[in-house]
This record gives structure tokens, sequence and C-alpha cells, in this order.
């Protein structure tokens, strides 16, 4: 299939999630019920984009045959791998901030009401963000592109779609999100083509937004975030990310396709 097909299908694609994704994010049917709004609205948007993946596929076997997915038990390893390479490095980076004075963290609710906001954040993050975008975009997206070219242009096609559809959905609203965005999905492109399995970065993405979306919440008082973010959850989990997985594939050549599935 030549590369102008292939850009156009993937560019319309992205338009129609940030069109789901903002659709689904205006519903409010539950007025005092927040958590049923916010499962409901991950509902909408995961159910949207499985539809979407699945009609795409049927009608173009070709575009998008490999997912990046095996069997479930090795997509649940390969998910654990993700929230581990993240979390272990990440854990160690604030306790190096904290100890230095750097950042600092203060607990403001009980134990029950922090595992009740943890909950409900971690719930929203897997239904509206990282299962539906990484099937979309690191899944479906990357593994249609490196099936024509190499595995360098997959990465850089599904950090240029990943970005558009940020900004579409409203998600570039400040000079810090303009820059995470873009290496974030460096970083999950790269797990997708090292690991092969796209669920390493459902992994990532999910223990990465969990834990940032839950420090944001009232329960906790964060000093220095901006230095906790940078050097704890962004910089030593990526070093972490790229060594372990490079150490996994050290042969992985970035001018090769991927093998048609």
């Amino acid at each position: 299939m030549a590369t102008l097909p292939i850009a156009a299908r993937l560019a319309l694609v992205t338009v129609g999630a940030a069109l789901l994704w903002r659709g689904a994010l205006l519903l409010r049917v539950f007025d005092t019920a927040p958590l049923w709004n916010r499962i409901l609205q991950g509902a909408v948007v995961t159910l949207g984009v499985l539809a979407l993946i699945a009609a795409l596929r049927a009608r173009t076997t070709r575009l998008g045959r490999s997912m990046g997915m095996q069997d479930t038990a090795s997509n649940l390893r390969a998910c654990l791998l993700g929230a581990g390479l993240w979390l272990v490095p990440a854990a160690l980076g604030t306790t190096v901030c904290m100890a230095l004075g750097w950042t600092s963290i203060e607990v403001r609710a009980s134990l029950g009401a922090l595992i009740l906001a943890a909950s409900t954040v971690a719930l929203g993050v897997m239904l509206i963000e990282a299962l539906p975008e990484e099937l979309l975009f690191r899944g479906f997206m990357q593994g249609a592109v490196a099936q024509h070219h190499p595995a360098w242009i997959a990465l850089l096609a599904q950090l240029a779609l990943f970005v558009a559809f940020a900004w579409v959905i409203g998600a570039l609203h400040s000079p810090w999100q303009w820059m995470f965005i873009p290496g974030f999905a460096l970083i999950l492109g790269y797990a997708r083509a090292l690991s092969g399995n796209v669920w390493t970065c459902i992994g990532i993405h999910f223990a990465w937004m969990t834990t940032t979306q839950t420090l944001a919440t009232p329960h906790f008082a964060v000093e220095g975030l901006q230095t906790l973010q940078f050097i704890a959850f962004a910089l030593l989990p990526s070093a972490t990310i790229g060594v372990r997985l490079g150490m996994r594939r050290p042969h992985f050549d970035w001018r090769q396709r991927a093998p048609r599935a």
C-alpha cells in the first residue's frame, strides 16, 4: 500500500479518535456521582476505540494487521513489566528527591480516602487514557506503519499523530505539556518497538499517569512538583526503560520493517 493512503487513513483515524474523546468527556449523566460519570466516559472511549480498530482491520486487512499483542498470559507479563519499569525507578527517584530536599509530599487524608481516590484515578486512567490510547496509537497505528516502513519511521509517525491528537482534544494547554507529550509518546513508542507488545506500553502509561494524577488530588500537597516529575517520573524511568528493553533486544534494527502478521 502506498505511503499516501496509509498517511491519509491514519490522519482520519486520529481526527475521528479526537472527536470521540471530546464527545465522551462532555458526558455528564450523574450530577452527584462524578465517579460514575468517569466510568461512563471511559466505557464510551474504550468501546469506541475497540469498535474503530475492529472496523478498520475488517475493511483493510493489510493495514494494522499486527497490533503487538500475544496470548493473555504474555500480555499480562508485558503489562506488569511495563508498570515495573516505571514504578521502581520512579520510587527510587522520589526517595532521592525528598532526601535531598528538592521536593516534599504531604499526605492530607486518611488511608481509606487515599485508597478510594487512587482507585478512582486508576480506573479513569485505564479506561480513558492507557488502554484506548495505547491500543490505538502504539498498537494499531505504529504497527500499521511498521509493516510498510522502517521501525524508526513508525516511531516518529505515532509520535506526530499522538501530538496532533493531544492538541485537538485540548491536552496541550501549557509549555510543560508541549514538552512532555512528545517525550511521552517517544518513550511509549520505543517500548512498543523493543518489547513487541503493546501491553508493555499500557503498563507504563497506567503506572505513570495514575501516580501523577493521584498526587494532583487534594489529598496530597506537593512542593517541587516539576523537579519530581522531571527526575523521578521522566528521567530515571526513561533511562531504565531504554536500558532494560535494549538489553532484551540488543540486535534490534530500526531500519527494518516489522514482520507481516
